[in-house]
């Protein structure tokens, strides 16, 4: 194939951002017309202009534009320049916060036509906007990132991790996944909603996800699946409970709910160690495999001379 011709995929590449950023939209002008003061949508005067809702609108659409960001160098030819941290870290957030609510879609288009919007403060139409925008942007960055990351990162596809077992972090990261997945599930039986229901079920099997990939990570198994297991189960463990905790400080939690705090703590530490575990196992094989290639290298070229 000559230079100038490229592939089909990559020409529709930044097609396709364009139109996840469409998807985008909607959530980040609601916000925007917010934190201006212009309550579109809002039943109740003076719910958004409070100090609270401002700082927690900004952050948002802070997150919002980064998302948008990232897409658009995810799409385009130059997001491959981008520090490998800069898209890695946003989308593993991103994942974890927007892949149970892609896998949960059908459950919360069913609460809200059935329901509809249990928010008093807010038009019924914005609550399935935001959902509609966050279930777009969801399969249009998991789609972006993929892609993006089978051209820019082979090597990590083709390489197993090392098999030398999880460690004490990974074991640490393990065991507190699999108490924050019997939490969630403990606490899907205290919700009234079948979408908070099925949210809450997805959330504890992602954790069980992430125990799955961490034993995963001490065999010879499928490569792409503790990649999937741990990515998903991870980001999901980190960003949710993250969230959580965000929403319990700002609307002021209880500070004596120990237990409370402590799952989401743990939920975080979980995340953050099993990530660290796999990115280490990662790295560590992908060093064994290039070290396994130099030898082969190293022999061919001694037994060279003797077969001239």
């Amino acid at each position: 194939m000559s230079p100038n011709s490229s592939p089909r995929p990559a020409r529709l590449r930044p097609i396709f951002g364009y139109i996840a950023v469409v998807g985008m939209l909607p959530y980040l002008v609601l916000k925007l017309f917010w934190i201006a003061g212009v309550e579109i949508g809002v039943t109740e005067p003076g719910v958004m202009t409070t100090a609270l809702m401002r700082g927690a609108n900004s952050f948002t659409a802070f997150m919002e534009f980064v998302a948008i960001v990232v897409v658009l160098a995810l799409t385009h030819g130059w997001g491959m320049r981008f520090p490998a941290w800069l898209i890695v870290f946003p989308m593993w957030v991103g994942t974890g916060l927007l892949a149970p609510i892609v896998v949960s879609a059908p459950a919360i288009g069913t609460d809200f036509l059935a329901a509809g919007s249990a928010n008093g403060a807010l038009a019924p139409w914005v609550t399935p906007v935001v959902y509609a925008s966050f279930f777009w942007q969801g399969v249009a960055l998991l789609t972006a990132f993929v892609l993006h990351a089978r051209v820019r990162w082979t090597h990590v596809f083709d390489t197993r991790p090392s098999a030398r077992g999880v460690g004490p972090i990974g074991v640490t990261g393990a065991v507190l996944a699999f108490v924050v997945a019997v939490g969630e599930f403990r606490d899907t039986f205290g919700e009234e909603r079948l979408a908070m229901v099925v949210i809450g079920i997805v959330q504890s099997l992602a954790a069980l996800a992430a125990v799955s990939g961490a034993v995963l990570l001490s065999v010879r198994g499928r490569h792409w699946l503790t990649t999937v297991l741990l990515w998903t189960g991870s980001s999901t463990l980190f960003a949710s409970n993250f969230w959580a905790a965000f929403g319990m400080a700002a609307m002021g939690a209880d500070s004596s709910d120990t237990l409370s705090w402590l799952m989401v703590a743990a939920g975080c530490l979980a995340g953050l160690l099993l990530a660290f575990t796999f990115l280490s196992r990662v790295a560590t094989g992908s060093r064994e495999r290039q070290d396994s290639r130099d030898d082969h290298t190293a022999t061919s070229a001694r037994s060279l001379p003797h077969a001239l």
